[in-house]
């Protein structure tokens, strides 16, 4: 956080990002029990994702959803349009082989809030749904 955003702000912010996840996840094809996800999760090089993937695997279960692939970003804070991993996720998501994305926050797909809109719209386009672990307000 910047000194020119207050917690205030950051929480407003927070919440239009939650919005226009949940408005953009309104074209998904299937969102409910019976989806393939991707776990998705991203940290800095040497970082272990274990326990990342055993909470996303959690919700994915509580949540009815098939888990098809895990994905592990290590390259810290490059931002999705230039990661390769990112890139493959958007692949199985083009081929169908997955209707969603679950990472356990939104600054695992990106710490920009603008590129993490952009990637909302890349899921999106591919008629697929973007859930979070723990939601855009509170982190």
């Amino acid at each position: 956080m910047t000194t020119s955003q207050s917690p205030t702000s950051t929480g407003l912010l927070g919440k239009r990002l939650q919005l226009l996840r949940e408005e953009l996840n309104a074209s998904a094809v299937v969102r409910g029990s019976g989806a393939r996800v991707v776990l998705y999760v991203k940290t800095l090089p040497g970082e272990d994702p274990t326990e990342h993937f055993q909470r996303l695997r959690d919700k994915a279960a509580g949540r009815g959803w098939t888990v098809h692939s895990a994905i592990h970003d290590d390259a810290g804070g490059i931002e999705p349009a230039t990661s390769e991993a990112w890139r493959e996720l958007v692949t199985i998501l083009s081929s169908g082989s997955a209707q969603g994305v679950l990472a356990p926050t939104y600054r695992h797909i990106s710490m920009d809030t603008w590129s993490y809109a952009n990637a909302l719209h890349l899921v999106a386009e591919r008629r697929c749904f973007t859930s979070l672990l723990i939601p855009e307000p509170s982190t």
